[in-house]
Order: structure tokens, then C-alpha cells, then sequence
């Protein structure tokens, strides 16, 4: 359990877009705040739904209590390994996206070529009321962002799957999800501790990292997750 625990939060602490967002939070006026913020309704919803889950839709949520943690890992790092494989392959991820619509015939008049006119104006209106949300200096925007990225994902599922089948003692289950949640939020906390040493050298720091990250191609990012999912599956075949 614990090894899943620690490879997981490593791995979701480096996910491009949440990195993304730190990084324009540091460019806020009063950055430390934001950060705050961001962190603090990230930990307090991922830590609700997690507790939630282990304590009190634990029965539900798993459905047979007789299940091996081992092999739940193992499934796990399956699904990365398949993950990874996609990833490493040629296979283009846009295949089946979805096609733009048609535009308009020429000659449509009515409603239709109404409608179709007052869509600029409605992204118009949109896009300068986001504007306007993203330059504010309200709370609002960080605390937003720390929601979205605290949003329950198929692995934290997993993760806590992995805990209960653990049939560990209550005290260390807890334990092991704030180690997660700590692990993977290592992005948001070293940032707001340095900051506060040397605001311009952070700065620079993590624009570099998530340049780095996101400079990286779909083979190096599959050969990661695929040592991660290699790993998970040795650790459950040792734990059978």
C-alpha cells in the first residue's frame, strides 16, 4: 500500500497542468495568498471525499472486503503499463476527436443565420467576462483552480481502493492519504516556502520546471509512466 501511496503522489504532483496553474498564480500581484488559497481548498476537498470514502462508504465502495491490495496494485500498474504503451506508440491521440460543424450554407436566412450571427458576440461577452476573472485580484480565482484540480480522478479511486483492501487500522489508513495528498501537492507547497525566501528565483524555478515538463515528448512521458506501472506491479507480486 504504502509504495502506491508514495508513486502516486510523485507522479500526480508533476502533471503539467497543475503546474501550469502555479505557475500563473505566481504571477499574481500577492501570489502567497493565492497560493494559500489553491492549496488549501485542494487539501480540504480531496481530503472530505477521501475520508468520506474510507470511512464511511468504505463497504460500498469496494464491495468485497476479501479483496487482495496486491491485486488491485497489479491491476493498477497494468493500467499504466496500457497507458504508457498508447502513449509510446505513433497512434494519434486526436483520431476521434470531434469534427468542427459545418458552417452555414450561404444563402440561410430565419432564425438559423440569427442564431448563428449572435454566436460571436456571446464568446465575445464570455471571453471578456474570463478575462476580467483571471486579471481580478479576488480569492475567487485560486480557490476555483484548487477545486478543479481536487476534482476526484480515476487513481485517487484507485488509491483509496488500494487502502481499504489494505485492512489496515483506521489511524494508518488516514495517514496514508494525507502522505498522498502531501506528495502530490509538493508543487504548491515548496513554491509558497520559497517565495517567501526568494520571490524572483521561485518565480523563475517553476516556469523552468513546467517548461521542462511539458517540453517532454509522449515516448518519455510513457517510458515514465511505464517504470511507475512496472514498479507497481513487482511490489504486488511481492505482496501476494
Amino acid at each position: 500500500m504504502w509504495t502506491t501511496v508514495v508513486l502516486l503522489g510523485l507522479t500526480v504532483s508533476l502533471e503539467p497542468t497543475r503546474l501550469g496553474l502555479i505557475a500563473l498564480l505566481l504571477t499574481r500581484p500577492r501570489p502567497i495568498r493565492h497560493l494559500i488559497v489553491f492549496q488549501c481548498t485542494g487539501l480540504t476537498i480531496s481530503l472530505t471525499v477521501g475520508l468520506t470514502v474510507l470511512f464511511i462508504f468504505h463497504r460500498s465502495f469496494l464491495g468485497n472486503s476479501d479483496v487482495n491490495p496486491a491485486l488491485l496494485q497489479i491491476a493498477l500498474g497494468v493500467a499504466l503499463l496500457l497507458l504508457a504503451g498508447v502513449l509510446a506508440s505513433s497512434i494519434p491521440l486526436n483520431r476521434f476527436s470531434r469534427q468542427p460543424k459545418e458552417k452555414v450554407a450561404a444563402g440561410a436566412v430565419g432564425d438559423d443565420a440569427i442564431g448563428e450571427s449572435e454566436l460571436p458576440s456571446r464568446r465575445t461577452r464570455f471571453m471578456g467576462w474570463a478575462r476580467n476573472f483571471v486579471k481580478g485580484e479576488s480569492s475567487s480565482l485560486s480557490a476555483s483552480i484548487g477545486a478543479a484540480t481536487a476534482m476526484p480522478s480515476i487513481d485517487y479511486f484507485a488509491l483509496l481502493a488500494i487502502i481499504i483492501a489494505s485492512k489496515t487500522p483506521p489511524l494508518e489508513q488516514a495517514l496514508a492519504l494525507v502522505t498522498f495528498l502531501l506528495l502530490a501537492g509538493w508543487a504548491a507547497t515548496v513554491p509558497l516556502l520559497s517565495f517567501i525566501v526568494a520571490p524572483e528565483k521561485t518565480r523563475v524555478w517553476v516556469e523552468r520546471l513546467n517548461q521542462w515538463i511539458r517540453s517532454r515528448t509522449r515516448k518519455q512521458v510513457g517510458l515514465a509512466l511505464g517504470v511507475v506501472g512496472i514498479a507497481m506491479i513487482a511490489f504486488g507480486i511481492h505482496g501476494l
